[in-house]
């Protein structure tokens, strides 16, 4: 079965990087004992803050570092003030948008385009509902696979600036790029923008990490919810990971994942850009991610497509639960929109998965 549903690292960078795991946490905890086997800091290990206020060039009083990034993105939700109106991506980590709406916040859909945000429907939206939060995904998209232009992450933070909106950045994926070129890190000043970052798709989600950058007036709002929700995180696993990092480990595991991934991501652009060019699809260059438009299954032929798809050998469903309400609501009758996930696949096992999409949709739709 080809599994296009598996939002997971490849078995390959799990093998390749079990050795080092195992080696990193007893190191971790010869070196720095019971400190990591105590309770510790709700605001995460130091010296892991330490490094990251380095990456991002912070005061490392201003990084939480929690157990996985969904969990410091949700913290954050929970401290925003209730029924806040939260700006997402027309398409976003489905996760996410649950956990806004779960805190009680509403959230809206702005229009996308190849280069990030739709600008003009972004200051509609900031106009028409006042929001708190926008929150974006400005490198390798979850789930489009676009990247924002630099011009246009400026652009989004500017506008978000001039209406007193907090702009938070997603940059889970801002290091898995695979063709050879590096992305431009945001910037980050006294004021912003929020960053919220993660080691699961880049180190294993089994040890689950992630942290979140925040501008000076925000930390103690913030850390107050986190110190009413649990106690400390995992210390073990951040103790490992700024090891990881200072001894330049994290970077040379970044380059394998590059050299594994890029040949799969190679095969899915090939395989869009021969079946399903005439969806204008993204042309990714990293992540995990990709989103195609199936324009001909209209709704009553969903359930018949994806059964038939399934006895083809290739596990899709509906990315229905990535859209805002107010774009399915646009979408409805442009088609079935699915979410492609590529590095658990082999390269072969990409490009037929593509073209058993295109067979089945000519076969269902006559």
């Amino acid at each position: 079965m080809i599994n296009f549903l598996r939002g997971v690292p490849s078995d390959e960078s799990l093998e390749e990087i079990k050795p080092l795991v195992a080696e990193g946490y007893k190191n971790a905890i010869l070196k720095y004992g019971t400190d990591v086997l105590q309770y510790g800091h709700f605001g995460g290990f130091k010296p892991l803050r330490e490094a990251l206020g380095n990456i991002h060039d912070v005061d490392p009083d201003r990084i939480v570092a929690g157990n996985g990034g969904l969990e410091v993105i949700s913290l954050f939700f929970k401290s925003l003030p209730h029924n806040s109106t939260i700006v997402m991506e027309e398409a976003t980590y489905d996760r996410v948008a649950f956990d806004a709406v779960r805190y009680g916040h509403q959230i809206v859909g702005v229009e996308m385009t190849s280069e990030g945000v739709n600008l003009s429907d972004l200051e509609r939206l900031i106009k028409t509902h006042s929001p708190k939060l926008f929150y974006g995904i400005p490198f390798h998209q979850n789930p489009t696979g676009i990247t924002y232009s630099e011009e246009n992450r400026k652009a989004v933070a500017e506008l978000c600036g001039k209406h007193e909106v907090i702009c938070a950045w997603d940059i889970c994926y801002q290091t898995l790029r695979y063709d050879g070129r590096e992305n431009t890190p945001v910037t980050v000043s006294d004021s912003g923008p929020v960053l919220m970052g993660s080691f699961t798709k880049t180190i294993t989600p089994g040890t689950k990490c992630g942290y979140i950058v925040l501008p000076k007036e925000m930390v103690g709002p913030v850390t107050t919810v986190i110190a009413n929700t649990r106690i400390n995180p995992n210390l073990p696993t951040q103790a490992f990971i700024s090891d990881f990092i200072e001894a330049g480990e994290y970077d040379a595991f970044l380059n394998f994942l590059h050299d594994l991934y890029r040949p799969k991501m190679d095969a899915l652009n090939r395989a869009m850009d021969l079946y399903f060019s005439e969806t204008d699809p993204v042309r990714i260059t990293g992540g995990f991610f990709a989103l195609v438009r199936l324009s001909q299954i209209t709704e009553d032929k969903e359930d018949r497509f994806i059964k038939a798809v399934k006895d083809a050998g290739v596990s899709i469903s509906s990315a229905r639960a990535v859209f805002a309400p107010n774009i399915l609501k646009k979408n409805r009758g442009k088609g079935l929109f699915v979410r492609l996930i590529f590095p658990a696949l082999e390269p072969e096992q990409i490009e037929r998965g593509v073209a058993t999409l295109k067979e089945v949709e000519q076969s269902v739709c006559g």
